[in-house]
């Protein structure tokens, strides 16, 4: 196998993220890498597992600008008088087992799969309550050039090269729809808030039901609802005051399927017992001035299949402009 595959696929989301910023000229765009490795990862960390590498590049049309089919989604989830916003994305996902350089199926540990997905959003927001419904589509499968672009990674960074993506799922659209709603009880904060949310998603990648909420502490805090892939950074300070703030969040699931874990719907892939509940916890810190946003995120993730009684823990990193 070639390796330009997964440079046609980077070069595509750097293409994506200079194209946006072209066309939001007043909105917002912000790229996220998620990896596990120990550039990501604070202190000894366990590689190349579970969710082990992820990016997205997401753009956030100015206020109120939206289409005409997404004017009417914002005034069924918030109403005429709230404020709108739409956005696009676009992203890739690797999972894999742990021991990747065996060629051999393994038995007893989450199967190899890749997810490459396009999105639209539509968020309605008021001063203390905001609603965003998702739209995903996209293919799980070589077709998701998951293992190229990883062997490719492994091969320019010389460390291990994954041998098993033979076994990964097979090709398969994958379809989500995921709706969230994060509220300010208090209104907006200066200095700290607490952001409860629930949100629930539905489709053949996830399905899932989940609930918490979001500790903000800063200097000051930006006037929004917290770090979140579909959540707009807010307009600049004019005076070009600097905001940094910290942030803690947990979040329990109830979670019906993962294609990840429960393998392809049609049958006859490789698959694992899959945990119904599961726990999630993030902490990680942000700074902001004037449209420039950088954020930090180191996530902890409980078991989520029966067949290795262990966690998993990633970092990511987010640039908001």
């Amino acid at each position: 196998m070639t390796f330009r595959a997964p440079r046609l696929v980077y070069v595509l989301l750097l293409f994506a993220t200079v194209g946006v910023a072209r066309l939001a000229q007043a909105g917002a765009v912000e790229t996220l890498v998620d990896n596990d490795t120990d550039a990501f990862v604070p202190g000894p960390s366990t590689t190349d597992r579970n969710y082990t590498q992820g990016a997205r590049v997401t753009w956030h049309a100015s206020p109120g600008e939206m289409p005409n089919w997404a004017q009417n989604v914002a005034d069924r989830l918030g109403g005429r008088d709230s404020g709108r916003r739409f956005g696009l994305a676009i992203g890739q996902e690797i999972y894999t087992p742990d021991a990747i350089s065996r060629r051999s199926p393994i038995s007893n540990d989450r199967p190899y799969a890749g997810w490459l997905y396009g999105s639209a959003f539509v968020t309605s927001e008021t001063p203390r309550r905001q609603r965003t419904l998702e739209m995903t589509a996209g293919m799980i499968g070589p077709n998701s050039y998951a293992d190229a672009a990883q062997k490719w990674w492994h091969s320019e960074l010389g460390i291990r090269v994954p041998k098993g993506w033979q076994h990964q799922l097979r090709n398969e659209p994958g379809v989500m729809l995921r709706l969230q709603e994060r509220r300010r009880p208090w209104g907006r904060r200066k200095h700290a808030d607490v952001v409860p949310h629930a949100v629930g998603a539905v489709g053949n990648v996830l399905t899932y039901a989940g609930a918490g909420a979001t500790v903000r502490v800063g200097l000051p805090l930006p006037d929004d609802f917290g770090p979140s892939p579909t959540s707009a950074p807010g307009p600049g300070e004019r005076s070009g005051r600097v905001h940094l703030y910290a942030f803690a969040r947990a979040e329990g699931r109830a979670v019906a399927r993962s294609i990840f874990l429960d393998g392809n719907t049609m049958g006859g892939s490789q698959r694992v017992h899959r945990k119904p509940l599961v726990g999630e916890s993030q902490m990680g810190f942000g700074a902001r001035w004037r449209s420039i946003g950088l954020r930090y995120v180191f996530t902890y993730t409980t078991q989520e299949f029966r067949e290795r009684a262990d966690v998993h823990r990633y970092g990511s990193v987010g640039l908001a402009f």
